[in-house]
């Protein structure tokens, strides 16, 4: 071989060579970029689901005046209750009933009567437990940004017969079930149900 010969097949090694490291290095550099479009991808996803989360209104309820009263409040305290339509089975209680945000809470008084005349119509025993569907319509702020929440939920009642009749009831306390679009009719159904 002569030596422009091998001069040349040197040249064309450190060329293969050389293309080969520039293709490691571009394989390199998308594995890189893939890897942070993909970590980056995660992160948003993250935070949208951390912003929904945080969006998402859950009630919780503790009775008040001896079952008396349910106070009603978000289970996460940066959400804040603007308003509260409640709507009850038709034969418990003929209307929504609303409140504002001052102290938000359902009343045993709202469904005493109904619900004896319902336990009535069921021949119920002396004294007992039961629930009663509630379509809860609530205006909050969740991250100083309004948002509505339309849900069913049970409230949880219990009754004792009186000694001249008529029962007393108190309120227990209240168990989300899910969200609904028209929440009249998911309660009515709930309660024949």
């Amino acid at each position: 071989m002569s030596e422009d010969q091998k001069r040349r097949r040197l040249w064309i090694g450190v060329g293969e060579a050389a293309a080969v490291i520039a293709v490691i290095i571009a394989g390199l550099n998308y594995w890189d970029s893939h890897r942070e479009h993909a970590d980056q991808a995660r992160r948003e996803a993250a935070r949208a689901l951390q912003a929904g989360l945080a969006q998402a209104l859950v009630l919780t309820a503790a009775p008040q005046d001896g079952g008396r009263r349910l106070a009603i409040k978000p289970a996460d305290a940066s959400q804040v209750i603007q308003s509260q339509r409640y709507l009850f089975p038709a034969a418990v209680l003929d209307h929504p009933t609303d409140l504002t945000a001052a102290a938000p809470a359902i009343e045993v008084a709202w469904i005493a009567q109904g619900l004896s005349k319902a336990l009535d119509a069921r021949h119920a025993k002396g004294e007992g437990r039961g629930r009663v569907p509630v379509g809860v319509i609530t205006t909050y702020l969740a991250n100083g940004e309004p948002h509505e929440d339309r849900a069913l939920y049970l409230v949880g009642y219990a009754w004792k017969g009186r000694l001249f009749g008529g029962r007393a009831v108190t309120l227990e306390g209240i168990a989300f079930v899910r969200r609904a679009g028209d929440l009249q009719a998911a309660v009515d159904r709930a309660w024949s149900g």
